[in-house]
């Protein structure tokens, strides 16, 4: 038997819970308990008060968190939002490229502006697929406030005085249902108590949402809910939230288009047409599969003419407020030594004569960067410029206009279409070989019937018939 405080007996549940009845001098009840919630970084316990409107609340919500808290899963109140631990994510990626981290920034700014005010513990799915809807249609989606109505008049109560309010002017005010309220408030967080018997809003104002551009691509919105859902899988480590919503909202369907690609007789039309060009070795290497990146980032200590190969360490790329940057190649698979083809290093070998004629033309104003694509004052070629040469080059060798990107594509599916395996032709092009066979799985269609063929004797089987 124990007493509370006003001296009543009262029983503990079969498990002895700390229980606390505190009565107010309205005779409104609050049940209360503390938990060690675990250690502060000097080695001291931390402690934290929890209280609730009813006993059976209180007994459910101490063995839920004391389970939680034996477990290492208790998320202890923490008021960041979802603005502040986004801005210091990114800060932090330090493991992925400028132009990746640009993207990632770029994808994940409407989450900010959109949602940035919010605490991050109070984000949930429907917050998230509210935006969904916004960035797809262009319009929000009206959301009923689930805290209730006498809970937002307590919060406005609260919001109206500056030094917060005392327990007997929100009772007098708002009567017994707002002091319910506010437990489910002080609860959740949303409301503070700094001293015995005063309250304060944990925040002072709802978040107010600024509009954010509607009416973007499947693609987009799928792409920003995949970045967003890695940040708060980081969140959920660090032991700031207990659950990751954005896993929860369902993405859209991205439609699927058919990439375009050269043929083989367009690509050898297009590889007659840049034989005599000053750049044919770079775009030979575009043919052969080269990422742009790739090509721009080769120094000509990456070229072995003993071995015949090129190797892949480094590439350029442009970074959005930055500019044009070296750095590593795309991934761990990128990075790769590739035996080159005859042509392409005849072409390399020219190439680097003609560098070597302009160099002593240019003299002293002549550029030494040690990269192969370089314009003829030595200058680094900018990868704008590469691309917008490229497209000029397409259309005087009266070929389909594709993107520069889609020779890759071109490549692959000659390699795929050629009989080369999907695990050598990921190799050479620095891929996975998952997403290989994902994207070009249509070229090996065929590779695979006369794999089930050579198996099971297709031929005799419908001879047989």
């Amino acid at each position: 038997m124990t007493n509370d405080t006003d001296g009543a007996p009262m029983k503990r549940g079969r498990r002895a819970e700390p229980i606390t009845r505190r009565t107010a001098k309205n005779g409104t009840a609050a049940y209360t308990f503390q938990l060690d919630i675990g250690v502060r970084p000097d080695g001291s316990r931390e402690r934290q008060r929890f209280t609730f409107p009813t006993l059976a609340q209180a007994r459910r919500e101490y063995r839920r968190i004391s389970t939680d808290v034996a477990a290492g899963t208790f998320v202890k109140r923490n008021p960041t939002t979802v603005a502040e631990f986004l801005i210091a994510w990114l800060d932090g990626r330090r493991d992925i490229r400028p132009n990746t981290l640009a993207g990632y920034r770029n994808h994940l700014k409407p989450v900010i502006e959109h949602l940035g005010e919010m605490t991050l513990q109070r984000l949930r799915t429907a917050d998230v697929d509210a935006l969904v809807t916004l960035r797809l249609e262009g319009k929000p989606v009206a959301q009923r406030d689930k805290r209730g109505r006498r809970a937002a008049e307590v919060l406005a109560f609260l919001r109206s005085q500056p030094d917060g309010a005392q327990f007997a002017d929100i009772y007098a005010v708002l009567g017994n249902s707002g002091i319910k309220a506010l437990d489910r408030l002080v609860a959740s967080g949303e409301a503070l108590r700094p001293a015995r018997g005063r309250y304060v809003a944990s925040q002072p104002a709802d978040p107010q949402r600024p509009k954010i551009p509607g009416g973007v691509t499947a693609r987009t919105v799928v792409s920003m809910l995949v970045i967003f859902s890695a940040a708060l899988d980081d969140a959920m480590r660090q032991g700031l939230v207990t659950r990751n919503v954005a896993r929860m909202v369902k993405r859209p369907a991205i439609k699927h288009h058919e990439m375009a690609t050269w043929t083989p007789e367009q690509a050898t039309q297009f590889r007659d047409h840049v034989r005599d060009d000053r750049l044919a070795a770079c775009w030979l290497l575009t043919l052969a599969g080269l990422r742009r990146s790739e090509i721009l980032g080769l120094r000509w200590s990456d070229v072995d003419f003993d071995s015949d190969t090129v190797s892949v360490a480094q590439g350029r790329v442009v970074v959005p407020g930055v500019g044009t940057v070296t750095g590593d190649p795309k991934s761990k698979r990128s990075r790769r030594a590739l035996p080159m083809p005859m042509e392409i290093l005849t072409a390399l070998r020219k190439f680097r004569v003609q560098q070597a004629s302009e160099r002593l033309s240019f003299g002293s104003a002549y550029h030494e960067s040690g990269l192969v694509a370089v314009n003829e004052d030595g200058s680094p070629i900018r990868p704008e410029t590469y691309s917008a040469e490229f497209a000029l080059r397409s259309k005087s060798a009266g070929v389909p206009a594709i993107r520069l990107h889609d020779v890759r594509h071109t490549a692959a599916t000659m390699l795929l279409d050629a009989g080369t395996t999907a695990i050598a032709t990921a190799k050479w092009l620095g891929h996975d070989p998952a997403i290989t066979l994902r994207v070009y799985g249509h070229v090996y269609d065929d590779a695979l019937a006369a794999a089930g063929d050579a198996l099971l004797g297709r031929t005799r089987a419908t001879e047989l018939r």
